[in-house]
């Protein structure tokens, strides 16, 4: 496939676009596309997990029996990790970084492996730059998803700036559809999209970020 579909807000094919030769990729990188997957998603982590210590849990004060003559091992407090309701040993703790670094190459060749893929699986369609609109207008939009028969499946839109704010809002109004400009695009946004729509010059943005 050489070309990509280019449509207008009505869903209307209105030409064909020549694939930017960063996304023709023969073979995905699989391996840079997890990397920067699970590095996504450690960074998503809160990380507001916390257990209490022996020295942090409550009660615990008076030594649960004498030291001997009762038969039983000597015990200084009812605290301790071995007992029900006792302090954690190594329990995770609000303090530990989850975030894993991952080379800026490797996060651009994941984002071409990945567009790569939509590509030939043609699920990418090109909007037409021209298009916009006077005010967000949701019901416009999700004819145009209709259109082109993708209304019920998991769609991602791309756009290239800021002037694009009324079709922003119109899009995340419909459930299972997702907006954003290109700068903010990510390995995972693409990945959970079954289909993509973006704007010419925002492809073009990306496919000059990852060359």
């Amino acid at each position: 496939m050489s070309k990509i579909k280019l449509v207008d807000l009505t869903g209307k094919t209105i030409g064909d676009v020549d694939i930017p030769t960063a996304f023709a990729m023969e073979k995905p990188h699989t391996q840079a596309v997890f990397e920067s997957v699970i590095s996504e998603n450690a960074s998503r982590r809160q990380g507001t997990h916390s257990t209490l210590t022996k020295g942090e849990v409550r009660g615990g004060g008076k030594k649960p029996y004498a030291q001997k003559h009762t038969g039983n091992a000597r015990q200084g407090s009812i605290r301790n990790p071995h007992y029900v309701g006792g302090g954690v040993v190594f329990g995770p703790k609000p303090t530990r970084n989850y975030k894993l670094k991952v080379n800026n190459k490797v996060n651009k060749l994941a984002l071409r492996s990945a567009l790569s893929e939509k590509i030939k699986s043609i699920a990418l369609f090109i909007l037409d730059d021209k298009v916009t609109m006077n005010k967000p207008n949701t019901k416009s939009l999700s004819t145009f998803l209709k259109a082109l028969q993708i209304n019920d499946k998991k769609v991602l839109f791309i756009f290239n700036n800021e002037k694009t704010e009324k079709l922003i809002k119109s899009a995340c109004n419909i459930s299972r559809v997702n907006a954003k400009l290109a700068k903010q695009v990510s390995t995972k946004d693409i990945l959970h999209a079954n289909f993509i729509v973006a704007q010419q010059s925002a492809i073009a943005a990306i496919a000059k970020v990852v060359a």
